[in-house]
């Protein structure tokens, strides 16, 4: 079985478009999303409509997703992402809004028998929207982990946190991982429409559960077609400029 695993998807159509071409092409049975599926970029309703025809089996809320369909202060949020919240709350219908809102916090994904765990932020308060940037917040966000493998985003950064029996951690960026018995994983997925390591291309993860690999693919995609959309919505140029440089 392969599951595609994306995420912070930030209305981007462009990358949503290419990466669920890669997706298709690498033969994935199943799909699963991380959140953030809306914020920042120009095409909810698009993403959303194209999320919500997947044959998914698991899906989490983000903090945009959240913020989006609840009328909360966005106090902790910077301009530009505030902007594009009250942007989207005008876009967004009402089965739209409804399907974010039963999106839960976090997830134990069980499927013809596979099973894994998936979370917007960490485990251990994911209603909080912490962040996992390295092995300190990785070792307090598995200690919930029930399972050997995790998923997660927010961060816009891919990185894998490896604990092995002993409860060393080791992390860094990957391409392809081989899962090993008695060693716990969190992966960070990255960001399909707003990376910030650097590297402007989409990011889609595939756990391909006979090799038992998890495998990060970065795909080019339209950005100044992403960019001119953005700007034509009247959104903060801020956005639109850091598209191109994955920050």
């Amino acid at each position: 079985m392969k599951y595609a695993i994306l995420g912070d998807i930030h209305a981007n159509l462009e990358a949503l478009t290419v990466v669920l071409a890669k997706a298709e092409e690498e033969n994935v049975d199943k799909y699963v999303c991380i959140g953030d599926i809306v914020g920042y970029n120009s095409n909810p309703h698009e993403c959303l409509e194209l999320l919500m025809q997947l044959p998914l089996v698991g899906a989490v809320r983000g903090n945009h997703d959240e913020y989006a369909v609840r009328e909360l202060d966005l106090a902790g949020f910077n301009a530009q992402a505030a902007a594009a919240i009250q942007w989207t709350r005008q876009q967004l219908n009402g089965k739209e809004c409804e399907w974010l809102r039963a999106l839960p916090y976090r997830l134990n994904v069980v499927d013809n028998g596979c099973r894994f765990q998936i979370v917007h932020g960490t485990l251990d308060s994911p209603e909080h929207w912490g962040y996992i940037f390295d092995r300190y917040n990785a070792a307090a966000s598995m200690q919930y982990q029930g399972l050997q493998l995790c998923f997660c985003g927010h961060t816009h950064c891919p990185v894998c946190f490896d604990r092995h029996l002993n409860g060393s951690i080791q992390d860094g960026g990957y391409e392809s991982v081989k899962l090993m018995t008695n060693h716990k994983y969190l992966f960070n997925v990255g960001s399909v429409g707003q990376p910030r390591d650097g590297d402007w291309r989409a990011a889609l993860a595939i756990y391909d559960t006979k090799a038992a690999t998890v495998t990060l693919h970065r795909l080019e995609y339209d950005v100044a077609a992403c960019q001119e959309k953005i700007l034509a919505a009247g959104l903060p140029q801020r956005l639109a400029d850091r598209l191109a440089y994955g920050v």
